[in-house]
């Protein structure tokens, strides 16, 4: 009878642990699909839908650009987000820290793109 009880936990753990490992898979993609829109509501009136940025506006830089992607840390564009930068306004108050951090991973993916291109 413990053996069986034993046997029965020890199941009951390994597929909790499994479920909470896929969990976590599935809560990075819903992470990516929500930065992607937090960057199309907010970001890409002014660093564009390819994050190159809109030509009319002068000092937007260029995330599709590896050089440029290479000289700024993530805590520069965390900075950034959150504190506003010239005439961006900063997004302390509207997104949290994790949508922050999500949002510079999505920034990241920018010059990963265009070169595959």
């Amino acid at each position: 009878m413990k053996k069986k009880v034993l046997v029965v936990s020890l199941a009951c753990i390994i597929v909790a642990a499994v479920s909470l490992t896929k969990g976590m898979g599935a809560g990075s993609v819903v992470q990516k699909s929500t930065a992607a829109a937090t960057y199309q509501s907010q970001c890409a009136k002014c660093h564009g839908e390819d994050g190159k940025g809109i030509e009319s506006l002068p000092g937007i830089p260029n995330f599709a650009d590896a050089s440029w992607q290479a000289q700024h840390t993530d805590k520069e564009l965390s900075d950034a987000i959150s504190g506003g930068k010239g005439i961006m306004p900063p997004y302390k108050d509207k997104l949290s820290a994790a949508e922050i951090t999500a949002l510079v991973k999505h920034i990241r993916s920018f010059a990963a793109k265009s070169k595959k291109k």
